[in-house]
């Protein structure tokens, strides 16, 4: 499911084997995110590479995984989004919260 990639205090991590961020997945997802980015100054790239489409159920997630980034001073940047992704970061207006490449 999650692919994590590990330099020093900077993690990328991939997701495999699933184009969506839904209910089915994002309550395990954000788990295992959590653990990345609960340390303080560390730094979270996520690669949207092969996903299309996000519910609210992983909006809510990426929401929850974004604060507690900025709790302890740590960096989430979301890479490598479709131009599917972008029109939806777009309309749901959180282009301007997440730091999007």
């Amino acid at each position: 499911m999650l692919e994590v990639n590990k330099v020093e205090n900077k993690y990328v991590v991939s997701f495999y084997n699933m184009n969506k961020l839904n209910v089915l997945n994002s309550n395990e997802i954000e788990t295992k995110l959590f653990n990345l980015i609960n340390q303080e100054g560390s730094s979270l790239a996520l690669n949207f590479s092969g996903i299309k489409f996000i519910d609210s159920s992983g909006f809510d997630m990426l929401l929850k995984i974004y604060r507690v980034a900025k709790e302890n001073n740590s960096e989430l940047r979301f890479i490598n989004l479709s131009e599917d992704l972008m029109e939806l970061m777009r309309l749901v207006e959180l282009e301007t919260v997440f730091q999007l490449n």
